[in-house]
């Protein structure tokens, strides 16, 4: 499995370079559609961060900290913000950004390869991390499970995953390339991890039907 999962990771990061030496900062280049599609998911994230202020924020899977620009904006108390990603090129431009902002750090960090530690966050978010379809590599559903597992130990109180819906929205056509997890399989994976879990799947589409499992401690 580690040699799949390090083929998976050599793959993504060539894919974000190559899309970042075409389009630099830019949300195409993460492979959002679009600035406020964007912002918009992010901001299902701030109702469970509102009720949890001063905390560590790790952002897995954290391209160019624009995670970190949303949670600002809305006026959220953090003590830290740390940005993981496995692509250099990414984490270079997130620390050029953010380079004179107080309390924030990037670090290239791959979550195939980390080795279980302590926790270093108090809430973890990991938005757009598993969209991919891995089609003969992997499983998909194998390699989410792991993804989560490894990132609920780097976390205290809270992780945030989201995912593409298997409850497609009908006037958006299906794309080969990214994978729907059924929500149903994920809660009851989540429900292996601990019993405090909330599944929310009522957002609007972006334009893509996603949810969101919260993973409480």
């Amino acid at each position: 499995m580690q040699d799949k999962l390090s083929e998976i990771s050599t793959q993504m990061i060539e894919r974000y370079s190559e899309r970042y030496h075409d389009l630099g900062y830019d949300v195409r280049t993460l492979g959002w559609g679009s600035v406020e599609q964007q912002a918009y998911r992010f901001q299902q994230t701030l109702e469970a961060l509102q009720s949890k202020p001063e905390k560590e924020i790790l952002d897995i899977g954290c391209g160019f900290g624009d995670y970190l620009a949303t949670i600002k904006a809305s006026n959220y108390a953090f003590q830290k913000y740390i940005g993981w990603d496995l692509n250099p090129d990414l984490i270079q431009e997130a620390q050029k950004i953010w380079k004179d902002t107080p309390n924030v750090s990037f670090q290239v960090k791959n979550l195939n390869t980390l080795p279980k530690s302590e926790s270093v966050a108090d809430i973890g978010v990991m938005l757009g991390v598993l969209n991919l379809n891995l089609s003969d590599k992997l499983d998909n559903y194998e390699y989410s499970k792991k993804m989560i597992s490894t990132a609920f130990g780097f976390v205290r109180e809270l992780l945030v995953v989201d995912f593409l819906s298997l409850q497609y929205a009908p006037n958006y056509p299906k794309e080969d390339f990214v994978f729907y997890h059924d929500p149903l399989k994920m809660l009851e994976f989540a429900f292996e991890l601990t019993p405090n879990v909330l599944l929310k799947h009522n957002y609007a589409p972006i334009p893509q039907r996603e949810f969101m499992l919260y993973l409480y401690k």
